[in-house]
């Protein structure tokens, strides 16, 4: 059983305090404080489609705007299929009372939370930009998850007044809009000002064995006063399901933390065996039971950690067959000039092909004008994701492959859809002969044998990646296909994919919901066609070097499930953890993993 020991506790003055909002769930309705000082703004709100920078004006007359639900995307409320600019408007009286807290006297301001708004807005008070996020054109994706919650300076305020607060929003397509979350004016309150930060204690929150776990946590209080109450550390097992989490420590102590101070307490872990550990961090103040925490995932030798494959007996007579049966199906190659997609040093073309069971898939292939043979780069899809061509990278070829059911492949396989049987995990999951996932790597297969009939190609010179879904093909692609040279799968997809799904939201909630719907849908029954495509099973029929890019705080495709399936490699390997990273890989993984590439292909720098 691990341990856990405090032996430090020290303050270190700010000299420039800020303010800090690093904690996204300080947005969220649950975590607002008690008080009757909290405006609720839910109620009351017009909306119109269009863009128009006077309607941001306090006097502008919006009496003809049709009244919308918040919390709701605008395509529910009213306006099906719109993207574009919409402007939502409320006029709000604010009495003086809000005036009177503590903290509003110190800082000087209300704080306005939106809750989530998809994607891109600028927000008014009074006809004074308050805040924004994200921006047009250049910044539309990756917000609609964020709360936004935005300053009100006190002078300009009306007290005791009509205010008009006006959300300019842009959507480039799906929903759009104030989609989620209760809208809250209110005064600042002190969890604003305190912020809880684990650190990365090594450099990429990997620890090597031989050694404790010492880990730091940073608690910095930004705030006027000082302020006192109960510092507590768990740390558990590697699931995101906290209610399934067992917790091998768990201690609190009292703390004081300082007005305008940041507090440090350091903690040694003995962990039980290699893997990777929850780590959590909460103050709760003293008097109130709002608490501040994080969560983060930190990994112990992880290249130690022992999680034995679990291959069907005929796991290798299963392939070869399949890999049989494909070639029966003649490709048909199409192989058609498209110059939108083409630059001033590759031209481009898009490929159409037969792949298992005769089903039409396409990609994009790029070719360096420069005199050859190249070698080649076959990107392939994350889950749902629409391949287009990279356009990035001159010196090599580049093939981006739609497989069955994605981008431009969905004529013989269809799209993607949520929670029903066209949910690809779910595609003939009681069978594997019938399971998507073969279908899918044949198509990898496939790929791989178009590049290598170009004679623009150098065939010893393959290399294949892809990020989620797609790191799962480059595992299993590189592992039936001796071909790849170089395998690079990023945030891989379902590697020990039961445990995967037992320690996930999603992709968990898929199989979860897959088995409350008919008694023959078994946990046993979807462990069996999984056991045919998991990373972890075929990663050891891989010859080639590997490079693997991990996000540590990924909760969709986990750390724990990357390595189980590393961990199996015989072949060269080299990995990059990226501490704060979720189910995405930074821009420097990207240029480090093209270095890698160019580097083991021997290519002029």
């Amino acid at each position: 059983m691990g341990s856990i020991m405090f032996f430090q506790f020290s303050d270190r003055h700010r000299k420039t305090p800020t303010r800090a909002f690093a904690l996204t769930l300080l947005l969220a309705l649950a975590w607002l404080p008690a008080t009757s000082q909290a405006l609720n703004i839910a109620q009351g709100w017009r909306f119109t489609t269009g863009d128009n920078a006077a309607w941001a004006q306090p006097e502008f007359d919006d009496s003809t705007w049709k009244p919308i639900e918040i919390g709701r995307p605008w395509e529910k409320a009213g306006h099906k299929d719109y993207d574009g600019y919409g402007w939502y408007r409320l006029r709000v009286n604010v009495p003086k009372a809000e005036s009177e807290s503590a903290y509003f006297k110190q800082y000087q301001r209300l704080t306005l939370l939106l809750g989530a708004v998809d994607d891109v807005d600028v927000t008014y008070f009074n006809g004074v930009e308050v805040g924004r996020t994200g921006s047009v054109p250049d910044d539309t994706k990756g917000h609609y998850k964020t709360n936004r919650c935005y300053d009100v300076p006190a002078k300009h305020i009306r007290w005791d007044a009509e205010n008009v607060i006006a959300v300019r929003v842009f959507d480039s397509d799906g929903d759009g809009g104030m989609h989620k979350g209760i809208p809250t004016l209110l005064p600042p309150v002190w969890n604003d000002f305190v912020t809880v930060d684990i650190d990365h204690g090594h450099a990429n929150g990997i620890y090597p064995s031989g050694a404790p776990m010492d880990l730091s946590v940073t608690i910095q209080n930004t705030a006027f006063e000082t302020i006192k109450g109960t510092v507590r550390f768990q740390v558990g097992s590697d699931t995101w399901l906290a209610d399934q989490r067992e917790t091998f420590s768990d201690i609190s102590k009292p703390v004081q933390l300082s007005a305008g101070k940041s507090h440090i307490e350091t903690l040694t872990f003995e962990p039980p065996a290699a893997g990777f550990y929850q780590v959590t961090c909460t103050f709760t103040r003293d008097g109130d039971k709002t608490p501040i925490s994080q969560s983060r995932m930190r990994g112990y030798a992880p290249e130690k950690m022992d999680r034995p494959t679990d291959a069907p007996k005929d796991l290798r007579a299963f392939w070869d067959k399949t890999i049989a049966e494909l070639a029966t199906v003649a490709p048909q190659y199409k192989v058609e000039p498209s110059p939108k997609w083409s630059t001033e040093q590759t031209d481009c073309y898009l490929v159409e092909m037969r792949s298992l069971g005769d089903v039409r898939i396409r990609g994009w292939f790029e070719v360096p004008k420069s005199p050859g043979p190249h070698p080649v780069l076959l990107r392939v899809p994350g889950y749902t994701q629409g391949m287009m061509p990279s356009k990035s990278i001159p010196d090599m070829a580049v093939f981006s492959l739609n497989i069955r059911g994605h981008g431009n492949s969905t004529d013989d396989e269809p799209a993607y859809q949520w929670w029903g049987p066209r949910d690809y995990l779910l595609r003939g999951l009681d069978d594997p002969q019938k399971f998507f996932y073969r279908g899918a790597i044949m198509d990898c297969l496939r790929g791989v044998d178009f590049v290598a009939s170009r004679p623009e190609i150098d065939t010893k010179r393959i290399a294949i990646t892809g990020g989620s879904q797609g790191g799962m093909l480059s595992f299993a692609t590189a592992a039936l296909d001796k071909r790849i040279a170089l395998s690079a799968p990023d945030i891989p997809f379902i590697p020990d994919s039961m445990k995967a799904f037992k320690m996930t939201s999603w992709p968990g909630m898929v199989i979860r919901h897959w088995l409350g719907r008919d008694p023959k849908n078994t946990w046993e029954l979807a462990s069996a066609t999984f056991s045919y495509v998991d990373p972890k099973n075929l990663a050891g029929w891989i010859d080639c070097p590997v490079f693997m890019g991990v996000g540590l705080q990924d909760n969709a495709a986990p750390a724990p499930a990357a390595f189980a399936a590393y961990n199996q490699l015989r072949s060269p390997k080299e990995y990059r953890v990226y501490p704060e990273a979720g189910h995405s890989t930074p821009p420097e993984h990207g240029v480090a993993k093209i270095a890698w590439i160019r580097e083991r292909f021997a290519m002029a720098k």
